[in-house]
């Protein structure tokens, strides 16, 4: 028996030895020193693919949430809109009633006081006329009422005063009375769908409100009945025009602005950057690097700090051009702070999330990489920033890279 014990003991301490031998690793002595981290730089000249461009319109006034009236010397606005959806009936209780007269209209201006309201120390006065011609919402500028169709007055062709109110203090609630005849006139828009619209301006030089919503209040006399109802619609379509026009983009990067513009960009990665493995390390931190050239000409430039994301793109935006689909956000928002960025500094853009996934796929399986860039909301002013292009090495973009490299472990 005791020989029989002796012989397990020592086949069992072989095995343990030729175990240590294959697998065992001495804690003084690691099979390889941990990788470290470093930062890459490259230009994105030196890519082996990088396309930039700027696409425009994806906010207009008539869809931007925002409605300016200005007479300030870099900027004069107006705004345009039309009530045609005035009702010829009412409902009294459970019974809908014709409309026999319409009485005491009025125009409800809701200021956004968040938006820096300027009045000048004498005050200004609010004046809302009616148009002698018609115009197209999306299309109407300061110098046409629509594509191929001039205002015989840039800034719109005014007809008849309707109403006006003297604005002496700021006030969140501002109502212009109109001081034609209501029935008359309201009675006309019913008719003509609102056609041919109003126009509201203000008078003094150095004015400035954004406007968060505007609707016209009246009462109306159903037939049969004693009483007055109270009847608020807003206006459809509703917008607003200025002077002086938002210039085109040039080859420059551009964010924001009305129309609003966006930036989409197709760029690939080089596998190995510097002798160091982009492909299959680790990502801890990449950025674009934008680099802004300084602020736009008044009144352009913004003292707001505006946001903007990142978004990636679906197709090609160099094949599909602007209605190229787009994905999902991804990173934070980014915020385009006017002390920056009027000095020509620098815009961080986060894509680490994006350049992960690439980092980790199959060679063959993501390529390149496309995304976009959008300020938010889109079209909330018409200020905007530029930036450099790839046309510019001085001030085209870069990409920093925090990358870890897989460590090497060897078997003994």
């Amino acid at each position: 028996m005791k020989k029989v014990l002796l012989v397990l003991a020592t086949v069992l301490a072989a095995g343990s030895c030729t175990e240590d031998s294959l697998v065992g690793v001495d804690p003084t002595s690691p099979p390889g020193p941990s990788s470290e981290t470093v930062e890459l730089s490259i230009a994105v000249g030196d890519l082996p693919l990088w396309k930039d461009t700027t696409f425009v319109g994806y906010a207009v006034p008539s869809s931007s949430g925002i409605q300016l009236i200005a007479t300030e010397p870099a900027l004069t606005s107006r705004v345009l809109g039309r009530f045609s959806t005035l009702p010829d009936s009412i409902f009294v209780d459970t019974v809908r009633l014709a409309v026999e007269r319409y009485e005491s209209a009025r125009l409800r201006l809701i200021v956004d006081s968040l938006a820096g309201p300027v009045l000048p120390d004498s005050g200004t006065e609010l004046r809302m006329h009616g148009l002698t011609r018609g115009f197209d919402e999306r299309e109407a500028s300061w110098t046409e009422a629509r594509a191929g169709e001039s205002w015989t007055t840039p800034g719109g062709d005014l007809a008849d005063l309707l109403g006006s109110v003297r604005v002496d203090s700021l006030q969140d609630t501002l109502f212009v009375p109109i001081s034609v005849d209501s029935d008359s006139l309201l009675s006309d828009w019913l008719a003509n769908d609102g056609e041919l619209g109003y126009a509201v301006s203000s008078s003094a030089d150095g004015s400035n409100l954004s406007l968060t919503a505007l609707a016209l209040v009246f009462d109306v006399k159903p037939e049969g009945q004693d009483t007055l109802i109270e009847v608020v619609r807003g206006p459809q379509p509703s917008t607003f025009i200025f002077s002086p026009m938002t210039p085109p983009p040039g080859e420059e990067l551009r964010l924001g602005g009305l129309p609003a513009s966006r930036v989409y960009i197709r760029f690939e990665l080089p596998d190995t950057l510097d002798g160091v493995p982009l492909r299959g390390s680790r990502i801890n931190r990449a950025s674009v690097i934008f680099k802004s050239l300084g602020g736009p000409p008044d009144p352009f430039m913004t003292t707001d700090t505006l946001f903007a994301s990142i978004f990636d793109l679906l197709t090609d935006p160099f094949e599909f051009g602007p209605k190229t689909p787009v994905g999902q956000n991804f990173g934070n928002f980014i915020e385009l702070d006017p002390d920056v960025l009027a000095t020509g500094g620098e815009l961080d853009l986060n894509v680490t999330q994006l350049t992960q996934a690439w980092a980790s796929a199959p060679a063959d399986s993501l390529p390149d990489l496309r995304i976009g860039i959008r300020t938010l909301p889109e079209g909330g002013g018409v200020g905007y920033w530029e930036f450099g292009d790839i046309s510019d090495p001085a001030t085209a973009p870069r990409l920093v890279f925090l990358v870890t490299p897989p460590t090497e472990f060897s078997v003994p």
